[in-house]
C-alpha cells in the first residue's frame, strides 16, 4: 500500500509517503515556500517533492492520511470549549475586572477565533479545501481517499513504531491537536494503546508559548530562544524563586497537571495574543523591572541578558521539566517499561527531554526528529497504512528522506551562477582540511534531512578547538543572538568520551551533560549549563559526513566538530543548490562543499 500523509492549514504543514509500511519520502513545506514555518499553507509543494522522489503521480496513491480528526468538528468541540470556558469565565472576569489594563472593554477575539476555527475544520470544508489544495500539483484524475486520524494518535504512533524499543511509554504533548493537549499511551510489539489524554485549555504549549511571548520572541516559533537564554541562569539556579511561583500556573498533583488558563488564553489581552494581561500582572507584582518585551524593539531586546529576564526564562523551563517529570512518573506506575518515547511540539524541548533520563528509573529517551506537526503527517500515514495491513514498526536510522540532487545538477547550476568551483579527489577530505585550517564551511550533500535540525546534510560546520568558533559563527555567519549554543557531530564510539548519558544520541533531539573533564575541550559546542545536543553520526546513516569526521580526527586528534543549520536567520534550512549558494555568498562563510564541488571565497 502507498500512503500519502499531510498535515495541512495548521503551524509547519508537511508531507510524507509510506510504501509497504516503510517512511520513504518526506518534505517540510517552509523548504520550498522559502517562509518560514509556512503556517495555514497546504503542503502541495512538499506532496509534488514526495512524489517525485519516490517517481509516481497522485493516482498511484491508494489512501490520503490527514493528521487532524476533522470529525470532532464542530460538535463535539464546540462542547469541550465550551465547558471550559464556562468554568473560567468567572476567574478571567474577576482577573481584569472585565476591562484590560488600558481601559479597553475586554473583547471577544478569543471566542471569534475559536469559532473560525471550529467551521474551519469542519470535515466537509477541510475535504473541499484539501481536495482543491491537491488540484494544484497539477493532477486531473481521481483523488484516492482521504481519511482523517487523530492529532496526537499521530505523533505517537511516529514517535513509537520509528523508535528501537518494542515495550516503551509513549508521551505526545503539543499546543493542542483537537481538544487534547497531552496524550500518554503505552507501545508493546505491534501494538500501540492510548492510556490517558489532557483536553485544552490545559496546554503546556501554550504555558511555553506564553512565557516566549512575553520574552518578545515569536510563539511556534522561537521557543528554542527562551530554552537557551534559560540555561544562561543555570549557576543562580538554586536560589531562583520562579519555578515554586509558576506552580500558580502551571500546578501537578500525582502525575496530573493543570496549565491556568486565565494566564494564557482565557482573559484580556493588551500585549500579545499568547499570554493575557493577569500573566503581566502576575510577573511585574513580583518583580516590577520585569515587564513584557517587545519583539521589535531593540532596547527590549537588549534587557534580555538582564539577570532578571534570564532567571525568569530559568523558572519557566524548570517548571516545565519538574511537570512533566511529574507527568512520566505518574503514568510510569504499574509499568515495567523503562523506554520513554517523545513527540509533539513540546517534544522539540531537548532540555526537558534530557531531564527526563532517569526519572522513575527512565533507562532511555526517544525523542521522534520531527516532532512538530509536519512530523505528524508521518504518523498519520502509519496509522492508516497498519490498519491496510502493513508492518510499519522499523527503527528510524537514517533521517535524509528528502530531495537530492546529482553532482551534474549541481554543476549546471554553479555554472549558471558564474561561481568559481573546484573537484576535489576527496571532498570529505578537503572539507576536513579547511575546517582544520578555522574555517565555517557551508555542508550541501545528499538528501534532505527530516526536522528542523541540521543532521550532516544542509550543515554549516567549523571547528570547536578554535575559542571563538561559536562567537563568530553566531556574529558573522548565522546573524543571531551570541549566547545561543551549537551541537557537535560525533564519530560513533566516542560520544562516551564526551557525554554522559549519550545511549540515543543520533538525532540531536536530548540535551546530556558533558563530562565534568571533557567542557574545556566541548566549549563551543555546549551551553553555559553544561549540556549539548549530540549528533553520533553513523557511517551506513551518512558515509560521506562520517568520512569528514573521521578525516577531521586524523587531521586533529578531535573527533567531532561544530555542527548548525545551514541557512541564515530568519530563513528556513536551504533545500536546493541554488539556495545553498544563495545562502554562502550572503553571509560569513569561507567555503561550500556542494555535491563533490567546493567553492571559496
Amino acid at each position: 500500500m502507498i500512503v500519502l500523509g499531510i498535515f495541512a492549514f495548521g503551524m509547519n504543514p508537511g508531507a510524507c509517503i509510506l510504501r509497504d509500511g516503510e517512511l520513504i519520502a518526506f518534505g517540510e513545506e517552509e523548504r520550498f515556500t522559502r517562509l518560514k514555518g509556512s503556517h495555514g499553507m497546504f503542503p502541495g509543494r512538499a506532496t509534488v517533492s514526495c512524489l517525485q522522489q519516490v517517481g509516481i503521480d497522485l493516482g498511484e496513491v491508494d489512501r490520503i492520511a490527514f493528521a487532524w480528526d476533522a470529525k470532532k468538528y464542530p460538535y463535539r468541540m464546540l462542547a469541550s470549549i465550551t465547558r471550559q470556558f464556562l468554568k473560567y469565565r468567572g476567574s478571567a472576569a474577576r482577573s481584569n475586572g472585565g476591562s484590560t489594563s488600558n481601559g479597553r472593554k475586554t473583547g471577544n477575539a478569543n471566542v471569534l477565533t475559536v469559532l473560525l476555527n471550529l467551521l474551519k475544520y469542519s470535515p466537509r470544508r477541510l475535504l473541499e479545501e484539501t481536495r482543491l489544495a491537491l488540484r494544484t500539483t497539477g493532477y486531473r484524475g481521481e483523488l484516492p481517499p482521504i481519511e482523517f486520524v487523530p492529532h496526537h494518535l499521530c505523533h505517537a504512533y511516529s514517535a513509537y513504531f520509528s523508535s528501537p524499543f518494542d515495550d516503551a511509554l509513549v508521551l505526545t504533548l503539543d499546543g493542542s491537536g483537537e481538544d487534547t493537549c497531552t496524550q500518554i499511551a503505552r507501545g508493546e510489539g505491534d501494538d500501540l494503546r492510548v492510556l490517558s489524554e489532557t483536553l485544552i485549555p490545559h496546554s503546556l504549549g501554550w504555558y511555553y508559548a506564553a512565557f516566549t511571548a512575553y520574552m518578545g520572541f515569536l510563539p511556534y516559533r522561537h521557543e528554542g530562544k527562551l530554552m537557551a537564554l534559560a540555561g544562561l541562569g543555570h549557576e543562580r539556579g538554586a536560589d531562583n524563586p520562579w519555578p515554586e511561583r509558576l506552580q500558580t500556573i502551571l500546578a501537578t498533583d500525582d502525575g496530573a497537571y493543570e496549565v491556568d488558563p486565565t494566564f494564557t488564553r482565557f482573559g484580556a489581552h493588551s500585549y500579545a495574543e499568547r499570554f493575557t494581561d493577569k500573566l503581566a500582572d502576575f510577573i511585574t507584582g513580583f518583580d516590577s523591572r520585569l515587564r513584557p518585551l517587545g519583539s521589535r524593539n531593540r532596547a527590549d531586546q537588549a534587557r534580555l541578558l538582564d539577570p532578571a529576564y534570564v532567571d525568569l526564562a530559568w523558572g519557566v523551563q524548570r517548571r516545565l521539566e519538574e511537570a512533566v517529570g511529574d507527568i512520566v512518573s505518574g503514568a510510569l506506575s504499574g509499568l515495567t517499561t523503562r523506554n520513554l518515547c517523545i513527540a509533539g511540539g513540546v517534544g522539540l524541548n531537548c532540555k526537558m527531554n534530557g531531564s527526563l533520563l532517569g526519572k522513575s528509573g527512565i533507562e532511555r529517551v526517544f525523542a521522534f526528529p520531527a516532532s512538530n506537526d509536519a512530523g505528524s503527517s508521518i504518523g498519520a500515514a502509519m496509522v492508516v497504512a497498519r490498519q491496510g495491513g502493513d508492518r510499519i514498526k522499523r527503527e528510524l536510522t537514517s533521517t535524509h528522506l528528502g530531495p537530492e540532487f546529482s553532482d551534474g545538477e549541481i554543476r549546471e547550476v554553479l555554472r549558471f551562477s558564474k561561481v568559481s568551483f573546484s573537484e576535489p579527489a576527496n571532498i570529505a577530505e578537503a572539507t576536513a582540511k579547511r575546517l582544520a585550517q578555522g574555517q565555517a564551511v557551508g555542508w550541501f550533500q545528499g538528501r534532505m534531512e527530516l526536522g528542523p535540525r541540521a543532521l550532516g546534510a544542509r550543515s554549516i560546520l567549523a571547528d570547536p578547538r578554535n575559542p571563538d568558533a561559536s562567537e563568530r559563527l553566531n556574529r558573522e555567519v548565522k546573524s543571531r543572538e551570541t549566547w545561543r549554543p551549537f551541537c557537535p557531530s560525533i564519530l560513533p564510539g566516542r560520544e562516551d568520551e564526551l557525554i554522559t548519558g549519550a545511549d540515543d544520541a543520533s538525532f540531536m533531539t536530548i540535551a546530556l551533560p558533558v563530562r565534568e573533564d571533557r567542557r574545556a575541550v566541548m566549549e563551543q559546542c555546549s551551553h553555559t549549563d553544561g549540556t549539548t545536543r549530540p549528533h553520533v553520526v553513523c557511517e551506513e546513516a551518512n558515509p560521506r559526513y562520517h568520512s569528514l569526521l573521521r578525516h577531521f580526527e586524523e587531521e586533529t586528534g578531535t573527533p567531532f566538530v561544530i555542527n548548525t543549520s545551514l541557512n541564515v536567520s530568519g530563513e528556513p534550512i536551504v533545500c536546493t543548490p541554488a539556495e545553498a549558494l544563495r545562502s554562502f555568498y550572503s553571509c560569513g562563510l569561507d567555503a561550500l562543499a556542494i555535491g563533490s564541488f567546493l567553492v571559496e571565497k
